[in-house]
């Protein structure tokens, strides 16, 4: 299972009602499964039913991106950005790619 770690502010920022989505975003035009993530808050009454869960109640993901997540150790922080919340992770930004082709994200001390 992922280690999914929520910073203090990334708690704050959350509603009552919302949880953390990693979403998959298809870029390959051969095969679904390359795509990129991105992270958002949404409420837990418009979560897709194929929504799974990531290790804790407020952090869920779309069933490839849970897949590509499945053990990595992951921090969500928001950082406001005028009006808006801006959930980000520590994820380098090709991610989704790196773990299509098969690349680790965080080095073969991690399983990968």
């Amino acid at each position: 299972m992922s280690r999914i770690t929520l910073t203090p502010a990334a708690r704050e920022a959350l509603r009552d009602d919302e949880v953390v989505f990693f979403d998959w975003h298809v870029t390959g035009l051969c095969c679904a499964d390359a795509g990129e993530f991105s992270v958002r808050p949404l409420r837990r009454s418009r979560l897709p039913k194929r929504a799974r869960g990531l290790e804790t109640d407020l952090v869920y993901a779309h069933p490839t991106a849970w897949v590509h997540l499945a053990e990595l150790p992951v921090t969500i922080d928001c950082r406001p950005l005028w009006h808006w919340r801006r959930f980000t992770t520590d994820l380098p930004p090709d991610a989704g790619l790196r773990c299509c082709l098969g690349r680790p994200l965080y080095g073969s001390q991690h399983g990968r």
